[in-house]
């Protein structure tokens, strides 16, 4: 199963693999793991909801928008990478959570609620960082 599983995360986006796969595959080894003894019904069910959720996941993330870059008003025309890369670990971080809190695995959720702290922390100090350089308000 978790050969299927890696499999289905090259039908994302590289991009989107690159931020969100190590994290999707770690949820789903504990998501397998905690309840690996349930029979084989329950088994189907969650290979099955599982391949679907990742399906229509990979769908989703090859049509959404992609990720606006330009900064209206402001005299720099674009946001940094690094500005970019860490508001993307903060969404990446929320993701998980909710995915933690939605499996019942409370005390990883606290973890990452920690984690999502400390990445909206930097995210905050770059965005004053760049606010200040480049003349942008955030």
């Amino acid at each position: 199963m978790k050969r299927a599983y890696r499999f289905c995360l090259l039908l994302y986006p590289r991009g989107h693999r690159d931020l969100f796969a190590e994290e999707m595959l770690h949820v789903f080894e504990q998501a397998a793991a905690g309840r690996g003894g349930d029979g084989w019904l329950w088994q189907f069910h969650f290979a099955f909801s599982e391949i679907a959720g990742l399906l229509s996941g990979a769908a989703e993330a090859w049509l959404a928008p992609k990720p606006a870059t330009r900064v209206a008003g402001t005299a720099a025309s674009y946001v940094p990478q690094e500005l970019l890369e860490a508001q993307r670990r903060v969404d990446a971080k929320i993701a998980a959570m909710v995915q933690a809190i939605a499996n019942h695995q409370f005390e990883r959720a606290r973890q990452l609620s920690d984690q999502e702290r400390i990445a909206r922390a930097n995210l905050h100090a770059l965005r004053q960082k760049y606010g200040d350089e480049l003349g942008m308000s955030f």
